[in-house]
This record gives C-alpha cells, structure tokens and sequence, in this order.
C-alpha cells in the first residue's frame, strides 16, 4: 500500500521536506505509519485529509496522511487566515444582537518566560479552515447565536500585534461570553496551527 504524507511544523523541520510517499504493509495502521517514520507516537497527530485519526485507525491506499505535533488552539458566519495584518472589527450590528464578544489574541513580549520579538505562525490551512469551521457550527449548536466571526494570522507577527480576533454576537451577553470562551478554548485544541518564537 502506498500513501502520501505531509509533514507540518517540527516534522517539516526534521525532515526537511513537505511530503513524500511511503509504501506500507496493506493493514498498517496510523501508528504503524508513524512508528515507521521513526517519530513518537506520544508526541505525533495524525489525519487523513481534513480530519483527525486515531493511531489505530488503518490506513488505505492513496490516503493523503498528514503528521503534525500537538496543537495549540448565504452565511452568517465569517472565517478568514490569512497572511495580512487583521483589522480593527466594526462595533455595530443588528437591531435583534444584545451582547457582543470580541477577543483579541495579541503576541506578548515572552515565550516560555524568555524575550521575543515575534511569532511566526504556520498552518495546515485546508484542514484549519475545515477545523474551524466544524467549531462554527458546534458553536452554533450549543447557543442560539446571531453571528461569529473568526480570523486568524499567519506568517510573522511581531510582538503587540494581534493574532488572532473572535467575535460572536447574540441576543443576550451570557451566550456571547460563553460562546466565545468555548471556540478560544477548542482552537487551541483542534485546529492545526503552530506558532515558533523569534528571539529579542
């Protein structure tokens, strides 16, 4: 059995390349796949295109597999990553939004209690974008919302400049709070986004 995988982050770093093909006994698993490369399973996340896989899942001929490490985290909706500075979100809405929640993720001035002058943050956007957009709508799931807006950064980011900006708007502030807490919270968690720090 033969397979694609992309390498992102660290493994891109360890490797030195974006993907290669790998042959494979025909019931090999994702652990099998990882534990082959010679990387840590411990350490190691793995998906098949857009989604997430367990090491034990079996992998399949012509599977595009990507290895990443762990993870930090007619619509309505808006997502956009994107390499450009974010703007300033605009402070008006609709008659029936009670209550709106705006975060901004901005890069401080220590990472791992050491002096930095940027972030560089790198993606796998197509599963981000899909990962993202699967929080949307749990978001919308869990709370009656009016609106969410989500943006993320790419590329280099000095230290002041934000990263990151979640807006949800809802009839009542108590939703919007507890929305917007939740998509801070799983991003962090699912969506494939890495950042590494430039030394001061």
């Amino acid at each position: 059995m033969k397979v694609t995988v992309q390498f992102f982050s660290y493994f891109r770093q360890r490797t030195g390349k974006t993907e290669m093909p790998v042959e494979l006994p025909a019931e090999a698993t994702a652990g099998d796949l990882v534990e082959n490369l010679g990387f840590d399973k411990s350490i190691t996340l793995v998906a098949v295109g857009v989604e997430f896989v367990k090491l034990s899942d079996r992998l399949h001929e012509g599977d595009i597999v990507s290895l990443m490490p762990p993870l930090q985290g007619g619509s309505d909706e808006e997502l956009l990553i994107t390499d450009k500075p974010i703007d300033s979100a605009e402070t008006t809405a609709t008659g029936d939004v009670g209550g709106i929640v705006i975060f901004w993720g901005i890069v401080r001035d220590r990472e791992e209690g050491r002096p930095i002058t940027a972030l560089d943050y790198s993606a796998y956007r197509e599963m981000a974008e899909h990962q993202f957009r699967q929080l949307i709508a749990e978001t919308h799931r869990r709370w009656p919302l009016k609106r969410v807006r989500v943006i993320h950064r790419l590329g280099r980011i000095p230290v002041g400049e934000p990263s990151l900006l979640v807006r949800v708007e809802a009839g009542h502030r108590a939703e919007a709070f507890a929305a917007a807490q939740f998509l801070i919270d799983e991003l962090k968690q699912k969506v494939p986004v890495w950042k590494q720090a430039v030394a001061s």
